[in-house]
């Protein structure tokens, strides 16, 4: 009777200590899975006739897409954005869009943009 309760003992400590195992390895390999905090992607965008435009769309797409406006002083931020290739597109009434590519590492990325001014016809 004796060796049974010794033998049941030591298959429930065999069997937490399994459980603890195979929890912190689903804890190490979730850790790995999850994706790295992202990036700063921010910028300025001016026009070829004046200086920063107010209200100018900036967007970035790619693996994902997030879209913004420029503020008073012509500055756009996006924030966490992953690593990977992008392209970002400017735009604003009045003027020609500008499309281009980006690459976001691990540095913040700063990008100043100058939309071409489409001249108004007579």
């Amino acid at each position: 009777m004796r060796r049974s309760l010794t033998s049941l003992r030591a298959c429930r400590v065999a069997f937490r200590v399994r459980r603890g195992v195979l929890a912190l390895l689903l804890l190490a390999c979730a850790s790995r899975a999850m994706p790295a905090a992202g990036t700063a992607v921010s910028g300025t965008v001016s026009g070829t006739d004046q200086g920063f435009l107010t209200g100018a769309t900036v967007a970035i797409g790619g693996a994902l897409h997030r879209e913004t406006k420029t503020d008073a002083d012509g500055r756009f931020t996006f924030t966490e954005v992953p690593r990977g290739r992008y392209r970002i597109v400017a735009s604003l009434d009045g003027y020609l869009p500008l499309d281009q590519p980006l690459d976001v590492g691990d540095a913040s990325v700063s990008v100043d943009i100058v939309l071409l001014r489409i001249p108004s016809v007579p």
